[in-house]
């Protein structure tokens, strides 16, 4: 029974991240726009089209997160949010403090680096962890993403 509370939690969570706003512009009429206009109207869309999740869906997520008993499903309702959806450093630096220890912490890291929009922020993610070994492999984790974009 519990299983299934926690599957039903996580399809909530994908199918709020991934419902398309009624306001969404067309891809024709955000072609016409220039970039700069679009920067001003739109301020957390990055490259791309990415956009970063906005604060109402984050803390949607981040609640059922922090309620979820064990780091296994909390790692698993992340991977779900992953999808779709891209995050900042603060989110992510909120994301691992849900977490006490180090391994869980890097596996977070590990699922959510990817999805990092702004990666050149990341002295607050590296905030999160205690040990200089584990900030180290952290940063190897965020060089991995770097590398890729």
């Amino acid at each position: 029974m519990k299983s299934i509370k926690n599957l039903m939690l996580i399809a909530i969570v994908a199918m709020s991240i991934l419902s398309v706003p009624q306001q969404a512009y067309s891809q024709e009429s955000r072609a016409k726009e220039a970039p700069e206009q679009r920067m001003k109207k739109h301020p957390r869309k990055m490259r791309r089209g990415a956009r970063v999740m906005n604060e109402k869906d984050f803390s949607m997520m981040y609640e059922i997160v922090k309620k979820s008993s064990f780091d296994n499903n909390k790692i698993d309702i992340i991977r779900v949010a992953c999808i779709g959806s891209y995050f900042n450093s603060k989110q992510c630096a909120r994301l691992l403090s849900l977490f006490s220890f180090s391994n869980s912490k890097l596996e977070v890291l590990e699922v959510v680096a990817p999805r990092l929009l702004n990666i050149d922020d990341f002295d607050r993610i590296l905030e999160a962890f205690s040990f200089s070994s584990d900030r180290e492999k952290a940063i190897k984790i965020l060089a991995r993403r770097k590398e890729k974009k």
